[in-house]
């Protein structure tokens, strides 16, 4: 049974690699729609190994958990725009990269695909890689092995900064599941999140 649950973890990750690597790697359609399809995918995979408990934790909502998932996000922006001040000679170039990204659809199509994404990846890292490793693992070790893999997920982009970012960020959602049992609360931290940097208030 661990065997199996291991190879299943292998499998789901190995294919998180993948999905990444077509989006950032490829040129096929754009980025936005790549992204949209990777995220699809991991939302499958995540159904298909995890199914009914997804939906249990989808249903631990209470409105604390839904304000802790909004003080989260806001939070979270906080400190990556303190960052982004503190380090801006150095990390200017980087950012740039990724709001080039913004040039591929419109500001509205995009917010409302953030939304989308931000709930997938969160059902996905959260929801399924970091609750079954937290089973084998226990809660700290789990945490800095899904946040470790989200950040190295981000491998194809060649870009550190953004790589340090899903690791702190990879943590931070991690303990807000872990604390609230919610993906509604850590989904709308994500969102909150993305929303900011990519849309409302970004860094450039």
């Amino acid at each position: 049974m661990v065997t199996i649950m291991w190879g299943r973890l292998l499998i789901s990750v190995l294919a998180a690699y993948a999905l990444w690597f077509f989006t950032f790697s490829t040129s096929l359609s754009t980025f936005w729609l790549r992204l949209a399809f990777s995220v699809a995918a991991l939302i499958l995979i995540s159904f298909w190994m995890r199914g009914r408990r997804l939906l249990q934790s989808f249903r631990k909502t209470r409105p604390l958990s839904l304000l802790s998932g909004v003080l989260v996000g806001l939070g979270l922006y906080l400190l990556l725009l303190a960052g982004y001040a503190l380090l801006e000679p150095y990390v200017a170039s980087s950012a740039g990269e990724v709001y080039l990204l913004r040039r591929e659809a419109e500001p509205l199509y995009i917010a409302l695909l953030l939304i989308f994404t931000s709930i997938g990846e969160e059902i996905f890292w959260r929801g399924f890689l970091l609750q079954e490793l937290r089973e084998a693992l226990g809660i700290i070790y789990a945490l800095l092995v899904a946040s470790s893999i989200y950040s190295t997920v981000h491998l194809w982009t060649m870009n550190v900064p953004l790589m340090m970012i899903a690791f702190i960020a990879g943590m931070v959602w991690g303990l807000l599941y872990v604390r609230t049992g919610s993906l509604s609360s850590v989904s709308i931290s994500h969102i909150v999140w993305t929303e900011l940097v990519f849309i409302i208030a970004p860094l450039q």
